[in-house]
């Protein structure tokens, strides 16, 4: 019988050991993973560019240090057939100098005022015989406003907020290709300049899109937009990705998709999705936002509509690990890689089981084995190939710290969460665990 206070350790250990028994973990990632990357941001810019155009007279330049300025770039992109590239604020990426000669362009479209891009770096590209133009405002949402007055006749409006940069690169490639501007917002109201825009493109605009939910976009916002506009979210920035793409699905084409970094310690991870932004709009195609491993919702929307498609991740390998990319691919051509569906099932259920666990009343070491034990069955959903002993081995050392009246708190919350006493022992059961 499995004692009160080793139910939880026992699912821990039940959920990776009996998921996984037969799997050998691969000694290194695979060669064949499809990858636009470089040592930085900026390397990346010029790969996804070198991917997409051969030459191209106009070029979008846009600042790898800081997102707001930036956010709006891919319809630009698009109306231009231009690809964007990243550039350090001061001084002209050499990397980003070398690939705009390799493009032949002729004209360099700068966004944002001289504390993204420097007067230095207009003038650095007048001396290469170009002709730089700026559009900046005197704020990012001016900014917005006026990257967005440069396309002709916009069918839509997409607003987002001004202060994040996930849900604005999610719907990027989709604004660019049906020719909808990116304005940006502040939470609470529209900015004039962006009401100004939209009041004098009514005309022109046949929908309106707000992106995010009202924790970063008001109601009253979107009330501003458009009585009839259209709020996407979800209950994160991966979960807003797939309702984006689940919207938009009927004029999205999944022959490619592109797999980026999205969040971090950072929080300012833009710089790569932005640089894929203007390649997948060129193709309709759509960016996959992940942060080490895939969310599960994702995976599902892919499996149903990206199916024998290709994935090429954005970026290097710590932006984007191999094991994901690969392991989205087998999910596109129709595999469950190295999971009965038994267990993708259970681990599944389960994952979403332990999500609904109310913390209120743990304590920091309790939250830490919780939150280590969702994000361990996210990881090893996304890539069955995922080494998870070590987080067993930290998940454990956490556990075997609490008292026994902590351990059996936490062993009530479990079950509580309904993961069924009965399935705890017949994974016990199963990696002959019988006597714990």
């Amino acid at each position: 019988m499995i004692r009160k206070s080793k139910i939880f350790s026992t699912l821990v250990l039940g959920i990776f050991l009996a998921s996984s028994a037969g799997l050998a973990l691969p000694e290194k990632a695979s060669a064949e993973v499809p990858r636009l990357g470089g040592q930085d941001r900026y390397q990346t810019s010029v790969e996804v560019s070198k991917s997409g155009w051969d030459t191209s007279d106009y070029v979008v330049l846009a600042s790898g240090e800081n997102y707001p300025d930036a956010l709006c770039a891919a319809p630009l992109a698009k109306e231009y057939s231009a690809p964007i590239l990243l550039t350090t604020s001061k001084t002209l990426d050499q990397d980003t100098k070398n690939e705009i000669v390799r493009l032949k362009a002729k004209h360099v479209i700068e966004i944002g005022g001289t504390a993204s891009i420097s007067v230095d770096i207009e003038n650095e590209l007048r001396g290469m015989g170009l002709d730089p133009q700026r559009i900046g405002g005197q704020d990012r949402f001016e900014t917005s406003v006026k990257v967005a007055s440069k396309l002709k006749s916009p069918a839509g409006v997409v607003v987002t907020s001004a202060y994040g940069f996930a849900d604005a690169l999610s719907i990027a490639p989709v604004a660019a290709s049906q020719n909808m501007p990116i304005l940006l917002t502040a939470p609470g109201s529209l900015p004039d300049s962006v009401k100004n825009y939209i009041d004098g493109e009514k005309s022109s605009i046949k929908n309106s899109y707000v992106i995010g939910g009202t924790s970063v976009i008001s109601d009253n916002v979107v009330s501003q937009v458009s009585p009839a506009a259209v709020r996407i979210s979800g209950q994160n920035r991966f979960d807003t990705n797939v309702k984006v793409l689940d919207y938009f699905k009927g004029s999205i084409k999944f022959d490619n998709v592109y797999v980026v970094r999205a969040d971090g310690l950072l929080g300012n991870e833009f710089a790569d999705a932005l640089s894929a932004s203007a390649l997948a709009a060129k193709t309709s195609s759509p960016l996959i936002l992940t942060y080490n491993s895939v969310n599960i919702d994702t995976e599902k929307f892919l499996k149903e509509n990206a199916k024998n498609g290709k994935v090429t991740a954005i970026g290097g390998t710590i932006a984007v690990p191999e094991s994901i990319v690969s392991s989205l691919q087998d999910i596109l051509n129709g595999k469950t890689p190295g999971i009965s569906q038994s267990d993708y099932e259970f681990l599944t259920s389960a994952l979403g089981k332990l999500k609904t666990i109310d913390t209120s009343s743990f304590n920091s070491a309790q939250k830490e084995i919780l939150s280590k034990t969702v994000a361990s069955i996210e990881n090893y959903l996304a890539n069955p190939s995922y080494d998870y002993k070590e987080d067993v081995s930290e998940i454990k050392a956490l556990y075997n710290s609490l008292s026994s009246g902590e351990k059996n708190a936490f062993a009530d919350a479990v079950t509580g969460s309904g993961i069924s006493l009965s399935d705890i022992i017949n994974i016990a059961n199963k990696i002959g665990f019988k006597d714990i």
